[in-house]
C-alpha cells in the first residue's frame, strides 16, 4: 500500500505513471517541474513507479549541468528507497544503454558482490558478438575496475578483449593494465588474456588503435601469447616482430644519420 492509500487517495493509475515520467524525462521541461514530477513517482513508491522515475535516467535533458545534478540526486534517492527500487534498477540495468547512474544506485544498495554478480550477467547476456550494445557494454566493464580482487572478474572479460566494439575493448584493456599493475592475475588467466591480445595482433582486420595497445602490452608485460602464426599484422611489422618464444619485441629505432 502506498503512502497516497493511507491517506484516502487512490493510487497512480498506469496511465497516469506513465504520464508523469514522460514529463520527469523531458528534456525540454524546466528542471524544477522535472525535479516535483520525479518526487511524486518516488513518493508512490511501487515498482511501476519507481520505473517510471527511472526513466530519467536514460535522458539527456538541455543544460549539462543540470543534467548531472538531477541525475545524481535521482541516484541518491534510489539509495535511499532501498529495497523496493532494487527490482526495478535491475530491470533497468539489463535493458537500457544509459546504465552509469542506475548501476551505481544498485551497488550502494546490494553490495559489491551482488552488483558484480549483475554486471556480469549482463554483460554475458550482450556477449562479444553484440555490435549493439557497444556503449552499455563499455560502461559495464567500467563498474567493475575497482573489483579485480573479485575472482569471477577478470576471466570473465577476457572475451571482451575480442568484443566488435573498439571501445569495449579499450575498457577491457584499461582493466588488464590496472590488474598486472596490481598483481592481479593468477598464471592461468594471464595466459588466456595474452592468447587474446596475441589474436589481435595477428589479425590484419583489426583497427590500428587496438593493435598497437595490445602490442604494448604484450610487450611491456613480457608475456607470450602462444598460437603458431608467425608474423604480425601488417601494421605493426615496422614496430614489433615475434621472437621464436612468442613473446612481442620492440624493434630497436635505428638513430638517424647527420
Amino acid at each position: 500500500m502506498g503512502l497516497m492509500d493511507i491517506f484516502g487517495k487512490s493510487a497512480l493509475s498506469e496511465k497516469k505513471i506513465d504520464k508523469i515520467a514522460k514529463l520527469a524525462a523531458n528534456p525540454f521541461a524546466q528542471p524544477d517541474v522535472r525535479m516535483k514530477e520525479l518526487q511524486r513517482l518516488l513518493n508512490e513508491g511501487t515498482p511501476a513507479a519507481i520505473k517510471g522515475a527511472l526513466k530519467r535516467l536514460a535522458a539527456n535533458a538541455s543544460g549539462g549541468i543540470a543534467d548531472e545534478d538531477e541525475k545524481h540526486w535521482l541516484e541518491d534517492a534510489l539509495v535511499d528507497l532501498g529495497g523496493p527500487a532494487v527490482d526495478p534498477l535491475r530491470h533497468f540495468i539489463r535493458t537500457e544503454t544509459q546504465l552509469t547512474y542506475a548501476l551505481s544506485a544498485y551497488r550502494r544498495i546490494t553490495g559489491d558482490a551482488e552488483a558484480v554478480r549483475l554486471f556480469l550477467e549482463t554483460l554475458q547476456k550482450y556477449g562479444p558478438d553484440d555490435y549493439r550494445s557497444g556503449d552499455s557494454k563499455v560502461q559495464l566493464v567500467l563498474q567493475l575496475i575497482d573489483d579485480l580482487k573479485d575472482p569471477r572478474v577478470l576471466p570473465a572479460l577476457a572475451d571482451f578483449l575480442l568484443d566488435h566494439s573498439d571501445e569495449v575493448r579499450w575498457a577491457v584493456m584499461d582493466v588488464v593494465d590496472k590488474a598486472a599493475d596490481t598483481a592481479l592475475l593468477t598464471p592461468e588467466v594471464q595466459r588466456t588474456i595474452a592468447g587474446k591480445l596475441g589474436e589481435l595482433v595477428l589479425d590484419d582486420g583489426v583497427g590500428p588503435r587496438i593493435q598497437q595497445r595490445a602490442a604494448d602490452i604484450l610487450a611491456t608485460r613480457e608475456w607470450p601469447m602462444g598460437g603458431d602464426k608467425e608474423e604480425l599484422a601488417t601494421f605493426l611489422a615496422d614496430t614489433f616482430f615475434l621472437d621464436k618464444k612468442r613473446f612481442v619485441r620492440r624493434r630497436a629505432k635505428v638513430a638517424k644519420k647527420d
